[in-house]
């Protein structure tokens, strides 16, 4: 399958990915995906990217006035279910500020079972 996801999601996603719980073999499939989505150092620099550590945690800010265009990734059925069970397992998403990146996922990765409802 083909995902095309702008800067936002990739972020989220790699940090989501990352986030995950598992076994060797599963966080080496994890990698593999997070190396692939992550932005270059081109890309960072285009929406201003800074790394902080806050309570001993990394996380990222950029400047929402900059953008970078969609980009398009090939996904493998496996690592499609991974990035699923990743979205379906987080319980900490917030219905507002999540939603601009979130929403347009949910409806490509879950649309065959929204449909069968």
């Amino acid at each position: 399958m083909k995902l095309t996801l702008d800067h936002t999601q990739r972020l989220n996603l790699h940090a989501l990915l990352g986030a995950q719980r598992a076994d060797v073999g599963s966080i080496r499939a994890i990698w593999s995906i997070q190396d692939r989505i992550a932005l270059d150092g081109n890309e960072e620099k285009g929406i201003e990217l800074k790394r902080e550590i806050v309570g001993g945690q990394e996380r990222v800010v950029w400047n929402p006035a900059r953008s970078l265009p969609a980009k398009e990734f090939e996904v493998t059925d496996a690592e499609l279910a991974r990035i699923k069970g990743a979205l379906q397992m987080w319980e900490s998403y917030q219905a507002d500020a999540d939603r601009r990146w979130l929403q347009p996922l949910i409806e490509v990765l879950f649309a065959n079972d929204h449909r069968s409802q």
